[in-house]
C-alpha cells in the first residue's frame, strides 16, 4: 500500500512539474514573439551628421504596430529614436550618448553623459514634426508621380540659412531639400518654424523644376494657398541655384531671390 501512495505521488510530482515547465516555455515564447520584429526598409541619409544616419521600418510580429528607429553617429556621441505608432504616434523614446573623446581618437570612447527622453505632452509637437519627417523617407505616397526616378546625380541633401547674417536670431531658417531615388523632401526650421513637404520634380538634364505635393506634416502654410511653386535647381558646374518663388513670398516679402545651395 505504501509502494502505490509513493507511486501516485511520484506521478503527482511529474506531472506538476511537467506543467510548470511547459507554463515557462509558453510564457518564454509568448515574450520572444511579443518583442520579434520583422524589417520592412531601411535607409542610410547624410547632412544631419558627417558619420550619417540610419532610419529603419519594423513591423510588430504579434500586432499591427509599427517602429521607425533612427540612429545618428557623430564625432562626439550618437543620438537614437524609437518612434511607436499604428495610425497615430503612440510613443517615443529618445536617448543621447556624449563621448568624453572623439570617435576619430577612440573608437570605442567612454560615454561621459546620457540624456534619456520620452513622448510628453511638452515635446509631442516636437517628437510628431520628427516622426513624419522620417516616416516620409521610409513610407511611399501611392501617388504615380513618385515612380518617376530621378538621375543620381541629384541625390543628396541641399541646403542654406537664410537671414544668417540677421542680428535677431529668430529671423535666422534653415531650409534644405533631400532628394533620394524615389522621394525629394523640403524642410524648413527655424523659430516657431517647423515645414515639411514632399515635392515632385521634372528634371531636364542640369535643371529641376520643383512642384508642391504634400504637407507632411498639416501645417497649411498660408504660403501655399498663394503658390504651390518651388522653383527651379541649376547646376551651372559650380554651384547649385535654387530660385523660388514660394520661400520668396513665405520668407523675402515676395522679392525674387536667388538662394545658393550646399550639397
Amino acid at each position: 500500500m505504501d509502494k502505490i501512495k509513493s507511486l501516485v505521488l511520484l506521478i503527482g510530482l511529474v506531472v506538476l512539474f511537467s506543467c510548470k515547465y511547459k507554463e515557462q516555455l509558453q510564457s518564454k515564447n509568448s515574450m520572444v514573439k511579443k518583442d520579434s520584429l520583422s524589417l520592412i526598409k531601411d535607409t542610410v541619409i547624410f547632412g544631419e551628421s558627417t558619420q550619417g544616419t540610419e532610419v529603419k521600418l519594423l513591423k510588430k510580429i504579434n500586432n499591427n504596430d509599427s517602429i521607425i528607429k533612427v540612429e545618428t553617429f557623430g564625432e562626439m556621441g550618437n543620438s537614437n529614436y524609437t518612434f511607436i505608432f499604428n495610425e497615430k504616434l503612440l510613443n517615443v523614446e529618445h536617448n543621447t550618448n556624449y563621448y568624453q573623446e572623439p570617435i576619430y581618437v577612440n573608437s570605442t570612447p567612454k560615454i561621459r553623459k546620457e540624456e534619456r527622453e520620452s513622448l510628453t505632452a511638452y515635446n509631442k509637437d516636437k517628437f510628431t514634426d520628427l516622426f513624419y519627417e522620417y516616416k516620409s523617407l521610409l513610407v511611399n505616397t501611392k501617388n504615380k508621380k513618385n515612380k518617376v526616378l530621378l538621375n543620381q546625380k541629384w541625390f543628396g541633401r541641399y541646403s542654406f540659412t537664410m537671414n544668417e547674417e540677421s542680428d535677431d536670431w529668430r529671423d535666422v531658417h534653415d531650409i534644405s531639400i533631400t532628394i533620394n531615388k524615389d522621394s525629394i523632401n523640403y524642410l524648413a526650421k527655424g523659430y516657431q518654424l517647423y515645414e515639411s513637404y514632399r515635392l515632385y520634380a521634372i528634371e531636364n538634364n542640369d535643371t529641376l523644376k520643383l512642384t508642391f505635393e504634400k504637407d507632411l506634416n498639416n501645417a497649411n502654410n498660408w504660403a501655399l494657398k498663394k503658390t504651390k511653386n518651388f522653383g527651379i535647381i541649376t547646376f551651372d558646374n559650380k554651384n547649385y541655384n535654387w530660385v523660388c518663388p514660394y520661400i520668396d513670398i513665405n520668407f523675402n516679402d515676395g522679392k525674387n531671390s536667388t538662394y545658393i545651395l550646399k550639397k
